[in-house]
């Protein structure tokens, strides 16, 4: 029998539920995925089907969903989102995501919603073909500037100047941006700023693509967002840039003591979430100085071996 995978639609949410597919990565699986994280699972082994579920008037998404798994016998509904419709599935078993207090990291939350003593790491799966087509042959920055929101985002002059320094004390080196195809224009001052043949325009890409780009980088800077969560289950070592939002949650996760991570915080923890809203345009990461910010890049990029430890 098949596994029945439902995920969430954030792209950083769904790279945390990675690990608990990975146990089950040899059975026969059918993943319910959005048009955004669909692209991660491209090369995943036993993958039989992947179902994008699109977003509908009166939730009619889920009347659809029903209709296409009401009649398979399922081995496991593993239901990372939290829906009522697995509920009514046929089911060997069944693992169904209740929010619990929010005190552990979400990869820890994940592992006990599926009865797991060890915390099931997010990872990822490349063909032979992708990793060889995307290895690079310099020593590369990856970079993800841009932040979903405002808010979490770190000010694009200040990655203009730390990156153009970088270029600069690192000749031999390249960088690699990283962004969606809308948010071009947000990353273009950085694109102009530094030379052309130490800089890597990714855009437009296969998310998976640009995964195994990360893969093969050095070193990954960015904000808390979507892509800094690839890079973390891709094992390069990460500088998380955190404003408002809860590293102690959300953070870059790793089993590795000493972790290869850093996480610097332009603020300190709210007492209270902040919550996003289109009406807040506040940059909350303005205090963290690009001085702060160079001083463990450029003592990272040193420490960090070409080939990472794994």
């Amino acid at each position: 029998m098949t596994n029945l995978f439902i995920l969430p639609t954030r792209l950083g949410d769904a790279i945390f539920t990675t690990g608990v597919i990975d146990k089950y990565k040899e059975e026969d699986s059918i993943i319910v995925a959005t048009s955004l994280t669909a692209p991660l699972f491209a090369d995943l082994p036993q993958l039989k089907k992947l179902i994008i579920m699109g977003k509908k008037p009166w939730k009619a998404h889920w009347l659809d969903m029903w209709k296409e798994t009401r009649r398979e016998p399922w081995n496991r509904v593993i239901d990372l989102r939290g829906s009522l419709l697995s509920y009514f599935l046929k089911a060997s078993e069944r693992h169904i995501w209740k929010q619990p207090p929010p005190r552990q990291h979400k990869v820890l939350q994940i592992s006990q919603c599926m009865g797991s003593q060890d915390p099931l790491c997010p990872t990822l799966w490349f063909s032979k073909e992708r990793l060889a087509r995307t290895k690079l042959d310099r020593p590369t920055l990856a970079v993800a500037p841009v932040a979903g929101w405002i808010g979490k985002q770190w000010p694009m002059d200040n990655f203009v100047t730390l990156l153009s320094e970088f270029c600069q004390m690192n000749p031999e080196a390249q960088v690699a941006i990283f962004a969606a195809p809308n948010e071009r224009d947000q990353i273009e001052p950085i694109l102009k700023a530094l030379p052309q043949d130490q800089c890597i325009n990714t855009i437009g890409g296969h998310l998976l693509d640009s995964a195994a780009l990360i893969k093969s980088s050095r070193l990954f800077i960015g904000n808390d967002s979507g892509l800094l969560h690839l890079s973390v289950a891709v094992k390069t070592p990460t500088i998380a840039l955190f404003g408002p939002s809860n590293d102690q949650l959300y953070g870059p996760w790793s089993a590795q003591m000493p972790s290869p991570h850093r996480v610097l915080r332009s603020m300190p923890l709210p007492k209270k979430k902040i919550i996003q809203t289109p009406a807040d345009t506040t940059c909350y990461m303005d205090k963290l100085t690009i001085a702060e910010v160079r001083d463990v890049l450029f003592e990272r990029w040193k420490n960090c071996t070409i080939t990472k430890v794994r």
